[in-house]
């Protein structure tokens, strides 16, 4: 039986992780093994447990990496032979591998999808480049790196076109954003809704960084 949202990955089969499970599994892989976590596509990390097994060794090498990718591989092979190995790594053709909560960007033909500019670099860019905002975002205060969205959903969009997944929402984005939060590239603004301040380890966006007035 599938576990709920709240339930620890590791008590849950694989199949019926949500995607908080699988950004808890990546997160721990990551810190595990020390890896740079700027390097990782984050629209790849939002997806469920049901897409991510349908992935062999080759497209999470191609995702993730050699090695993050054969971490999490082994990783995943372990917790299948944990609950009787019933469940591989189905033809994602087939229909057994489809999955209706699955966002297309996870198929099998967007995984030799080049890596494109991460989120939060895309984030930054609209903020810093006043003729790509059309009243998407602003600035709460420049100086501390503190903005806010304020077309969430027209951003989320955006950046779906940009990776060719016409299902992205700013649920699905602001999930995305949670995992910069460990990595102290983002951070949330407690108590303010669409507000977020970049933190410690992001670049390019203060003031003195692009060379452009206030």
């Amino acid at each position: 039986m599938c576990g709920t949202a709240l339930s620890w990955y590791r008590q849950v089969n694989p199949q019926c992780w949500t995607s908080e499970h699988v950004l808890e599994w990546i997160s721990d892989h990551v810190d595990r093994i020390k890896f740079d976590a700027s390097t990782l596509t984050l629209d790849y990390c939002t997806m469920d447990g049901a897409t991510l097994c349908q992935m062999n060794h080759d497209q999470m090498i191609s995702i993730f990496g050699p090695q993050l990718g054969l971490h999490l591989h082994q990783s995943l092979q372990e917790h299948k032979t944990k609950y009787g190995g019933m469940f591989g790594f189905p033809n994602p053709s087939s229909p057994e591998s489809r999955s209706s909560d699955s966002d297309p960007e996870f198929s099998y033909p967007q995984i030799s999808t080049p890596r494109g500019t991460h989120l939060w670099e895309f984030i930054r860019d609209i903020l810093i480049h006043p003729e790509r905002n059309q009243g998407l975002m602003k600035w709460e205060d420049r100086r501390e790196g503190i903005f806010k969205f304020l077309k969430s959903e027209a951003v989320a969009q955006m950046w779906g076109q940009k990776k060719k997944n016409s299902s992205m929402t700013y649920e699905k984005l602001s999930r995305a954003m949670r995992y910069y939060y460990k990595r102290e590239i983002l951070e949330r603004v407690d108590g303010r809704r669409l507000v977020y301040k970049f933190g410690k380890n992001s670049s390019g966006w203060k003031t003195e960084e692009v060379g452009m007035g206030m």
